[in-house]
């Protein structure tokens, strides 16, 4: 897991580490620059741009007034230093305008003999002509200090870099690779989907990463996010993170181990409530999930009319019963996933009220959340007492804050409300909310947030959150039943980050839900929810056996 920081925290940092190593004013943008041409070569010109000669690469910075300016000018020189000769720097006209170390490495960059274009002096027509002809165009106009709505020459400059990103569709050929400097121009923590921001292929992000790139309305601003490190690396004494990023190899730290000689209780007892007339697969994609979390003992809880069909189509995954008072008592299991499918008349929020206040862990998802906001509406902050996980997707996730008075969701939110929003819920019910979208933020009682970077577009399809459903309650599940067994390895967290059965179940089906989701993507395009739960299973059987 990485650390993610908001801007202001970025520049608290910023700030700390001058004072702590008693830097003058241009050292530690020295050291950014040096880092940042670094990754550059290595990650996109030598990888991404393979050329004969990477010398003959074209690179153009377009600048804005401050910091980030100076960071992507420095980055010319060391480019220039290394012998590549085709490089311009787009800056604002006049030079007194810039901040002192921006200043200080424009008047080192006219000294290494590169073009100075002043755009404010320019025609646009000229400037997106110039940048269309460079193979990487840096965004340099604002960086973390920037607040609010971009406003004269750094909106005019994003103007150009978004005219630019419009134009690509329209060229022939290799069209110009956009390269944000640390973040976006534009984006920020009070970033609103309706600001001037640039659309970058990639970011060049200076660590620890900034939370505001992994926003869901903002992710797709960012591109690919290449972490630059080796700048703070005392950051932990300046500021401390509650948000952290999920990447692949966290997985194993979130699935319970299994003896090779356990029972079929000993691997997690889960029942599933869902599926109706008008949703009957989800309920089969759920029970799909929970067989891929490796769970030992499942039901399938439905209504009569479609027991038949259930017992053709999940005989084969799940015990499949009629839904009844005497059929069936949340105690006989560890974990119970409801919602998929379900339905949100009466008697199903009536069934579900019954079931919060059971001790029995619950996942809900989908009908089950909303029936959760409806029931939530009518009472205090903590009307039940069963644990549990919530996972909706954004439509979900509006009724739920809009049912609970908790402010609007609309287009028109700051960036830093998903976080926000996310963490004031869980807080307040004492949940697990797991928020899913182009990213997935977890949300924990205790103030901290887990950030997963989806970015797999074949996950976008009906029936993909019924799976993620599924293994997050036979992942729960299973690590509840581990908590029996005296002395099992690794059942026991306490002192750990996210260390508690619902987080681990919720946080391991993220990550194995989204991992097997993008490696699908790449070796088969489009898939099925069935497909991408065979793909699970190999995730959740390789960590078992590896």
């Amino acid at each position: 897991m990485r650390p993610l920081l908001s801007t202001s925290q970025s520049l608290e940092l910023d700030a700390f580490t001058r004072e702590m190593f008693d830097f003058p004013s241009d050292n530690l943008m020295e050291i950014a620059a040096m880092r940042l041409w670094q990754v550059l070569k290595c990650e996109l010109i030598r990888k991404r741009l393979p050329q004969t000669l990477p010398t003959q690469t074209s690179i153009a910075a377009v600048c804005g007034k401050g910091d980030n300016a100076g960071d992507a000018l420095a980055v010319l020189r060391h480019a220039r230093l290394e012998g590549f000769q085709h490089l311009s720097a787009l800056v604002p006209a006049g030079a007194e305008a810039l901040k002192e170390n921006a200043q200080m490495n424009l008047r080192r960059t006219e000294r290494c003999g590169i073009e100075i274009v002043r755009y404010e002096n320019t025609e646009e027509p000229a400037l997106l002509e110039l940048l269309s002809r460079q193979d990487i165009v840096l965004d340099a106009v604002l960086g973390t200090g920037a607040h609010g709505r971009a406003k004269g020459s750094a909106a005019g400059a994003i103007h150009l870099l978004e005219a630019l990103y419009r134009g690509r569709a329209k060229s022939v050929g290799r069209a110009s690779c956009i390269v944000a400097i640390d973040i976006p121009s534009g984006l920020g923590d009070d970033w609103q989907p309706d600001y001037p921001v640039v659309h970058a292929d990639a970011t060049l992000c200076i660590e620890p990463l900034k939370e505001a790139l992994y926003m869901p309305a903002a992710r797709p601003c960012a591109g690919d996010i290449l972490p630059v490190g080796g700048i703070f690396p005392l950051w932990t004494e300046a500021a401390t993170s509650d948000v952290w990023l999920l990447e692949d190899g966290d997985v194993r730290n979130f699935l319970p181990p299994v003896s090779p000689w356990a029972h079929k209780m000993q691997r997690g007892r889960v029942a599933v409530l869902a599926g109706s007339q008008s949703g009957a697969g989800a309920a089969l994609h759920c029970v799909r999930g929970a067989a891929a979390a490796g769970a030992g003992y499942i039901a399938l809880y439905c209504d009569e009319a479609l027991f038949p069909s259930y017992l053709a189509a999940a005989g084969d995954l799940a015990i499949v019963r009629v839904l009844s008072q005497d059929s069936f008592s949340p105690e006989s299991w560890d974990a119970v996933v409801v919602g998929p499918g379900w339905g949100v008349d009466g008697e199903r929020e009536a069934q579900l009220d019954s079931l919060l206040h059971s001790d029995t862990a619950l996942v809900l998802d989908a009908d089950a959340v909303r029936l959760f906001a409806r029931i939530a509406g009518k009472n205090p902050a903590r009307f039940f007492r069963a644990p549990v996980i919530l996972t909706p997707h954004p439509g979900e996730f509006r009724e739920l804050v809009s049912s609970l008075g908790q402010g609007e969701t609309g287009a028109a939110r700051n960036a830093s409300e998903t976080v926000r929003q996310s963490l004031a819920l869980a807080e307040k019910f004492g949940i697990v909310l797991a928020l899913r979208a182009s990213t997935t933020h977890v949300a924990f009682p205790d103030g901290k947030c887990a950030v997963f970077d989806g970015s797999a577009s074949g996950l976008g399809v009906a029936g993909s959150g019924d799976v993620l459903s599924g293994l997050a309650g036979g992942l729960l599940a299973r690590w509840t039943a581990l908590s029996r067994e005296p002395g099992a390895v690794g059942s026991n967290g306490e002192g750990t980050l996210f260390h508690t059965a619902l987080a681990r179940a919720i946080l391991g089906a993220v990550l194995v839900h989204g991992s097997a989701g993008r490696q699908l993507s790449k070796t088969k395009g489009w898939f099925t929810p069935a497909e991408l739960a065979q793909a699970c299973v190999r995730m959740t059987s390789e960590s078992e056996h590896g």
